[in-house]
């Protein structure tokens, strides 16, 4: 058993090692292949993401792994991750569907509203628990921020799939990429709940390969320049331009389109 334990650990550091040289690299191809601009939040999170991994490590040097204060550095800089992670996921969002203005009013006031249903719970979860360790809530707090991250993404692809919505290949792999990692993120810190102890090894090292995993399919997503999006006014396409990209838009779509747009009270452009 701590031959096995020793191995689970050596593997985690060597991902460890690899995922913060994946970070490095795509960095870099994001500056190279001029996609910064076309991804300007989804490059914060993953320059934070970097930092955060530099910062850990420093403070594991300093004060070993098992310190008070590299427990607050650890998880102080996850929770600036996971913010930058959740715009980088609406921006994917809005690549997704900021052409189709009445859509997008509606989902982003979705996305908004889950991130105020997760501060309220967060908050509640702790309020409602006193008796737990500061760890139960910091495990409820991440588990709550994934499943919502993982939820908005299974229910945009739902809504592509049905409505038929011509996307770009490499934004889905970028939003699959963050999908991947929270539904197993969710599952990982439910187990982690329960099992603090026993779990934590395997949870690391599940994490660890679950965002190299990740990283690859960003990388292989990122490997060529993607334009700027041009969303346009903030008015609706005119109604020629729908006839001019049919059969691409589905009539669906554009009934649903327009039907939240005359609801959102958005214009159409003048002629």
């Amino acid at each position: 058993m701590p031959g096995k334990m020793l191995d689970l650990q050596t593997s985690q550091q060597l991902g460890w090692n690899i995922s913060i040289f994946l970070r490095a690299f795509l960095f870099c191809l994001l500056i190279s292949n001029g996609n910064l601009r076309s991804f300007p939040y989804f490059s914060t999170y993953l320059m934070l993401n970097l930092t955060k991994a530099v910062v850990v490590f420093l403070a594991y040097q300093a004060w070993g792994m098992d310190s008070w204060p590299t427990y607050f550095v650890a998880w102080g800089a996850e929770a600036v991750v996971a913010c930058a992670r959740g715009l980088a996921v609406a921006e994917l969002c809005r690549r997704l569907l900021g052409h189709y203005r009445g859509i997008w009013s509606l989902a982003w006031r979705v996305l908004l509203s889950c991130v105020v249903l997760i501060v309220v719970y967060a908050t509640m979860t702790a309020l409602s628990a006193p008796h737990q360790s500061l760890a139960h809530g910091v495990i409820a707090a991440n588990r709550t921020v994934e499943l919502a991250v993982a939820a908005v993404i299974v229910i945009l692809f739902v809504f592509l799939r049905h409505y038929e919505v011509p996307s770009d290949p490499a934004i889905r792999s970028l939003a699959l990429g963050f999908c991947l990692y929270s539904c197993v993120s969710v599952v990982n810190f439910t187990i982690l709940e329960k099992y603090i102890k026993a779990y934590e090894s395997v949870w690391n090292f599940l994490g660890v390969f679950t965002y190299l995993m990740c990283l690859t399919m960003w990388t292989w997503a990122l490997r060529k320049s993607i334009p700027i999006p041009r969303f346009g006014s903030p008015s609706l396409f005119a109604k020629a331009v729908y006839q001019r990209i049919s059969p691409e838009v589905n009539a669906q779509l554009r009934e649903l389109n327009e039907q939240l747009s005359r609801f959102w009270k958005l214009e159409e452009p003048q002629p």
